[in-house]
Order: structure tokens, then sequence, then C-alpha cells
């Protein structure tokens, strides 16, 4: 018995072991399990703190901004109690409903509005292509993309049941929680980080519209709808849900999918009803989708669109971009063209929104004749206090101008992709390859003192014109081989130009004397000595001396630009800063590492003293006080691409940009 007995307490021994070696390889599988689970949006993302991130801003100058951009494109409406927020292009704008007047309104971080949306505290978010602002009781609060990269390019806000979405261009989705922002990537399994639009099916079940088609995230994991739904392939622009729990997909240059229990019917191609390009959706009180795009506006009945039967909203050819109903049933609809269609149930009403400046693309602005010139969008301006629009030029060279240069006499001569543009004070006359010309795309235009006009040209070659006579420089003049990527004239009516390698040359005594840039030194102690330079004091300015082209020919920069300060100092700008010629050899401006990079598309020296560099894509940086301070578009400027600056006689900047039209600075104690 008791062997019988060890032997028991032997196997029961043996039986414990075998339980712990089993739950050892269980708790493995398990976490095992736990490795391979789906990831889901409820698990993954990064956390922020939006105080932490609140406020953060690229420094500015002392002085005023001013922004002039059109406000044609009405991208975003959003209503409440008595207020029609308006999000333009050109800024964001407020409507009175009971006073009918509608105005600007400052405060946001991004000038071009792309989302507006509330929250459940009632605060308006919003959303452009550099930040999101939000505006609560008064205040305002922004957030942008030097603060967090995600926050540029924001495409769509979405209030949820429990949660406040953002939906960005490359950069994922996020959704606000009680001042904290969860950022979702396609390292999340988002798939697709260019998001267009968000909408819940329940807390839970989110769609995802993407550049690249639609997805479904819910408790078990992420899913692509691209293929084998039945789905249009293409853009998800806009969703919505209707009582039904259907599901409205507009996708773009597909029309629209209706979703439902796995039945999917397409409309809007075959020149039917809502069109092929549907911007926004919205319900009416009545539980209806309406449809808006640039076919229109049109209502769902449960089985077809019609056009709705209000006033003449039926017959408008409007191009509409938004979208969105009140809770008294009215309609308004923001079209292409600066206006908000206002339809209740027997009437449609508009709204137009204050236009100062019609145009958005600026790519150069000159001074001449009293006055500051400009190239915008496909016409010439000029500035005495108000913008007049010259003589249209001829319909096939307006969209394709370069640069131009008024005469006193009242000629503008303008440069073009094809051919050369002169207004006689009459007419426009052109000169191409008919002519005589050797080439057809110019790309810059200067008139000197004795009334000889210069130009340079896409190929590398600069031409003149002088009494009605055309004359051609190429290598033989000594103008350098590689092409011209600038051509200015100095203060005293002197032609200089740079080539896209960073070669200088200026015209002397009918010959082009070339300059080289330095060759930038990689290693050993820098050396500085004093100059003629206004900045001679200034420890961050390298004096180097002369040298060869790099192996193989090669300058250091893609792109320069031209440009001369207050002492008619020739000045060249890089990537890696200015260059200035003193009359002992070149100054460098070294940009902080932080600011280099950027292709530089304008340089000017101002009458105070400073160094201005345009850049394509991180906005305008300013030398100034000994050091580089950059300026973008949460600092004032209307866009981060800056195409053309110019000072005008009163001091003020001008800086012209590639979808932001213009803005202005003046200095302290300026008009």
């Amino acid at each position: 018995m008791r062997q019988k007995m060890r032997i028991d307490r032997s196997g029961l021994a043996a039986i414990a072991s075998l339980v712990v070696v089993i739950g050892a390889i269980a708790g493995s599988m398990d976490g095992s399990a736990a490795i391979q689970r789906p990831k889901t949006w409820l698990r993954n993302g990064t956390r922020y703190s939006l105080v932490a991130l609140e406020g953060r801003s690229a420094r500015s100058l002392p002085g005023r901004f001013s922004t002039t951009c059109s406000a044609e494109e009405v991208r975003s409406l959003a209503f409440k109690d008595d207020t029609l927020w308006v999000g333009t292009e050109g800024g964001l704008f407020a409507y009175s409903v009971s006073v009918g007047n509608i105005a600007a309104v400052t405060g946001p971080a991004s000038l071009p509005v792309r989302s507006l949306a509330f929250d459940d505290g009632g605060a308006l978010w919003v959303g452009g292509d550099y930040g999101a602002s939000v505006r609560s009781r008064g205040t305002w609060k922004s957030y942008t993309k030097e603060s967090l990269p995600f926050f540029g390019r924001i495409r769509c806000m979405v209030q949820g049941d429990s949660r406040f979405w953002i939906g960005t261009y490359g950069h994922g989705c996020g959704y606000v929680i009680k001042d904290n922002l969860t950022v979702l990537t396609e390292q999340d399994s988002l798939l697709d980080g260019r998001v267009l639009s968000v909408v819940e099916q329940s807390p839970t079940s989110i769609f995802f519209g993407t550049a690249s088609g639609l997805i479904e995230a819910d408790t078990t994991g992420w899913k692509s709808l691209r293929y084998g739904s039945r789905l249009p392939i293409g853009p998800v622009n806009a969703m919505a849900i209707d009582e039904d729990e259907n599901l409205f997909l507009a996708v773009g240059g597909q029309g629209i999918a209706v979703s439902s229990l796995g039945r999917v019917r397409l409309f809007g191609t075959a020149q039917d009803l809502p069109g092929a390009n549907v911007r926004a959706f919205s319900l009416d009180q009545e539980g209806r989708v309406w449809a808006a795009g640039t076919s229109g506006a049109s209502v769902f009945n449960g089985s077809d669109w019609a056009r709705p039967a209000v006033g003449d909203l039926a017959s408008s050819r409007h191009r509409f971009l938004s979208l969105r109903h009140d809770g008294e049933g009215n309609c308004y609809l923001g079209t292409d063209d600066g206006k908000v269609l206002v339809a209740s149930r027997d009437s449609v009403r508009q709204i137009s929104v204050p236009q100062t400046f019609a145009e958005n693309r600026v790519p150069r602005i000159r001074q001449g004749n009293g006055a500051v010139w400009l190239i915008a969008g496909r016409s010439i301006y000029n500035w005495k206090g108000s913008f007049t629009k010259a003589a249209a030029p001829p319909e096939p060279y307006a969209d394709e101008m370069t640069d131009l240069a008024p005469v006193e006499t009242g000629e503008i001569w303008a440069t073009t992709r094809f051919g050369v543009l002169h207004y006689t004070g009459r007419a426009w006359e052109v000169f191409d390859r008919k002519n005589g010309l050797p080439t057809e795309y110019f790309t810059r235009v200067a008139r000197d003192p004795t009334g000889t006009i210069w130009f340079s040209t896409f190929d590398g070659l600069v031409l003149t014109c002088a009494g009605g006579k055309w004359s051609t420089m190429a290598g033989e003049s000594g103008l350098p081989a590689e092409p011209v990527e600038d051509l200015a004239l100095d203060p005293s009516g002197s032609p200089w130009v740079v080539t896209r390698r960073g070669e200088v040359a200026h015209f002397v005594q009918g010959t082009w004397a070339r300059l080289h840039l330095p060759q930038r030194e990689q290693r050993g102690a820098d050396t500085t000595r004093t100059a003629d330079s206004v900045y001679q004091f200034d420890p961050s300015i390298r004096f180097l001396s002369d040298a060869a082209w790099g192996a193989g020919g090669q300058a250091e920069g893609p792109a320069h630009c031209l440009g001369f300060d207050k002492t008619g100092a020739c000045l060249i700008g890089a990537q890696t800063g200015v260059y200035r010629l003193a009359t002992t050899g070149w100054q460098v401006l070294d940009l902080p590492r932080s600011m280099r990079g950027s292709r530089p598309t304008a340089v000017l020296g101002t009458t105070r003293g400073e160094i201005w560099l345009g850049t394509a894509g991180n906005g305008v940086l300013v030398y100034r006080g000994g050091e580089w301070i950059r300026i973008g578009a949460s600092g004032g400027l209307s866009d981060d691409y800056v195409r053309s600056l110019c000072e005008d006689q009163k001091g003020v900047v001008w800086i012209g940009t590639q979808f932001g039209g213009i803005t202005r600075y003046t200095p302290p104690n300026g008009n």
C-alpha cells in the first residue's frame, strides 16, 4: 500500500510536470497568436497632445503681411447658429444670415481652406494645405505643419459619434479625443495615406476614401475594397451614409456608387445624373441624399437621381465644389466662380464672395513707370493704389507668359514659351521663328537705359533688340555654354546672367566676362576678412577665394537665381545660401542646415539691408540682423511656393506665389 502510494505520488508529480509543460506551450501559443493578431485602428497609431503642438509656427518678421488672392473656389461650407462659414482658396469668410453680409475672417493658419467642420464642443475646425486652426469662443488655436507634418495638406474633417476625424493627403488619417490626436499611417496598415474622405458606419467600423479607392476598418482589421467589390476604381472624393445604411461614394471620373448589403449600383456615367465628377454629399431634413459636382446638383429618390425642383436650381449651370444643409432645410452650394447658392423650398438666391484679386498664380512682379507690374494668371496687371488690368495679350500666349518689362512710353515687352510679345500702346506684336528668331521659348526680358531690350531663352541664348534690329549672343561673345537660368540688369543698367549650374557672366564693353562662384570648402576652418560689404562685421559670412569648377565641370547647386542688393552688388541665390560679389571677391551667407535643399526661385536685396530668398516649396528665407528667418504659410505668407520678389518705391516687398496670389510685406513704420 505504501508502495502503491509512492507510485501514485510519483504519477501525480509526473502529471503535474506535464501540466506545467502544456501550460508553457499554451502560453507560448497564445503569445504567438497575440503577435499575429491583425492590426486594427483601435489598437494602433501614434498619439500626440494637441496642447503640446499648439502655436508652433515659423518665426515672423516685425511688420505686417497682407495677402491678396483669388477666392473663387468655394471648397467647403459649414453652418452653425446664424452663420454660414465659407472656406475658399483665398481664405475663410463668414456670412451672417440675419444681416445678409459676408466678410473675410482672419485667424486660420492656412490661407487656402480645404475643409470646415464643427466638433461636438461647437468649435469650428478649419483645415488647409499648411495647417489646421480651431475657433472656440472667439479665439483661435493653430496647429501647423511645422509643429507636426501631419497637419500639412488636410483634405477632410468629420465629426463622428465619438471622434473627430482628420484626413490628409500623404500623411494618413487621425482622430481627436479629449485634446489628444492619434495618427494612423500606412505603418498602421492604413494601406493608403492619401485620405480624401471619412465616414463612420458605427463607432468601430470606419470607411476611408483614399486616392486609390475605398478602405474599410473595423475591430478585425483593415480591408481594401478596391478589387472584387464591384466598386469603380478611382479616388473616393466624398462619402455619405443615409438612414437606410446605404453607402454613397463619389469616385473621381466614375460617378457615384451606392453600396447596400453587397449590392452595388452605379450612377453618373454615360451622361446620366448626377455626373461623372461629384464633389460633395449632404442629407436634407427628409433624409434624402444630395450630390453636387461639375454637372450641377442632384437628389436621390431611392432608386434614381433627379434635379432638385427648387426655383431655377434645376437649370443652373454652375460647377459645384461644396454642399451643406442647415437645420431648417436650406441647401448651400459653393461654386468654382466665387458664389454660394442658397436653395430654400421655393427660391434660390446667390451670395457673392468678395474678390480683391482674381488670380492665384503670380509668376513675375516688376517695378516700372511708377507702378508695380504683374503677370498674374492669363493677364497683366499694374498697381497704383489699386489693380488695373492692362491690354489683354493674344489668346494663344496669355497663359504662357514668363516675364515682362514695362516702358515709360506705355509699351510692354513680355516673354512667353512661344515667342516675344510687344505692346505698342495700341496693339500687340508677336516675334517668333517666323520673324527669323532662332528660338521661341523665352524666359526673361529687361530694358537697359539706352533702350536696348535684353532677352534670355530656355536653350541658353541671349538676344537683344535695338531700333528694331535683333541680335543673338552665344559662346563666341563669351556667354557661358550652359543654359541661362536668370537674367537681370544691375542698378547702372548693365546685364548679368547666371546659368543653371551657377556660372555668372557680366556684359562689359561688348563682351561677357565670366565669374566663377567659389568652390565650397568641405573641410578646414572658415576664414573671414573685412570688405566693403554692408555685412562686413557679420561673423556668419565667409569670404572665399575663386576656384575652378569641380570634377566633371559640375557646379554646386542645380538651380540659381540672380538679383542685387542696395549697394548694387550682384547676389546669386543657391540651395545652400546666397553669394554676394564684393570688391574683394565672393562672400557667402550660408543657410542653416534646416533651410537647405529647396530650389531657389528669386533673390532680392532690400533698401533696409535685408536679403530675401524665395524658394519652391519652403517659403521665403530672410537674412536680417545677422540671422536667417524662414517665413512660411503659417507666418504670414499666402503660399510656400514663391515665384517672384519685388520691392516697390515705398519699401513694401511684393511676393508672387504659385498658388496663393500675392503677399505684401510692409515693414514697421511703412505705409
